[in-house]
């Protein structure tokens, strides 16, 4: 039997293929990137076994010793990646062939149930997010929709100011303040923060409230709509199941 080990894209779990069937195995987020997606290969021969890189420039450690190939037992401590990530071999090797590699007996694997978590709490957050977002946007475009009042007003100050026949004073008067006007609305743009780096803070600030629920996940959502995660159904990236 070979079993082909690697780095899961997405999740970054650890993916295994064993004679074509695929598995996962650890949380979310545990793999280095430094491990490829095909990294090295379990070859299963009988009571003989062997790891294998698939790759000259991939990393790996068997007992704290870097190889490209070795014999190894169930007991080897295999790493992988610059960080060395420690592989747990024996449930892989277990998940792979339903048995111990060295031993006589078989082990059934019992299948383990698929954690359901609730959505309830997500939806709060969601509305909370999309009415904060929806202000900002308002708020962009009254800010707009003045800047171009401030640009007329300011216009037609000066061209008051300079028809003739108008007293001096008040030509000044009318002059200074268009240009008040003017530099008021022009400092006060560049006080408040453009639009982009808004929704950027909101975004940052709700990645850690709207998220997968399964404290073993925690995979933000983003942007995606509570609506469309509720019609999903199942998280995208640790695989749980929701309910509402």
């Amino acid at each position: 039997m070979e079993i082909i080990i690697g780095r899961e894209e997405g999740a970054r779990r650890l993916h295994c293929i064993a004679d074509g069937r695929e598995f996962n195995v650890g949380q979310a987020g545990c793999v280095p990137a430094s491990v490829s997606r095909k990294h090295c290969k379990i070859t299963i021969n009988g009571s003989n076994m062997s790891i294998e890189n698939l790759k000259p420039q991939n990393i790996t450690f068997v007992d704290d010793s870097q190889i490209f190939s070795k014999g190894i037992t169930e007991t080897s401590k295999v790493q992988l990646g610059n960080e060395k990530y420690t592989v747990p071999l024996q449930q892989i090797i277990q998940l792979a062939t339903g048995t111990s590699a060295t031993g006589s007996g078989t082990t059934q694997q019992p299948k383990a149930e698929t954690p359901t978590f609730s959505l309830k709490p997500l939806k709060g957050i969601w509305d909370e997010y999309d009415r904060r977002k929806l202000e900002i946007q308002e708020a962009a475009a009254k800010s707009a929709n003045m800047s171009r009042l401030q640009g007329i007003l300011s216009m037609c100050g000066m061209c008051i100011g300079f028809i003739p026949g108008i007293d001096q004073t008040l030509r000044i008067v009318i002059i200074v303040a268009a240009l008040l006007v003017a530099i008021y609305f022009f400092f006060q743009g560049m006080s408040n923060d453009s639009v982009q780096k808004q929704l950027r803070d909101l975004d940052e600030e709700y990645a850690n409230k709207y998220k997968c629920p399964n404290p073993l996940c925690g995979k933000p959502f983003g942007s995606v709509p509570y609506r469309q995660i509720e019609f999903n159904k199942q998280c995208f990236a640790c695989g749980c199941k929701y309910t509402h």
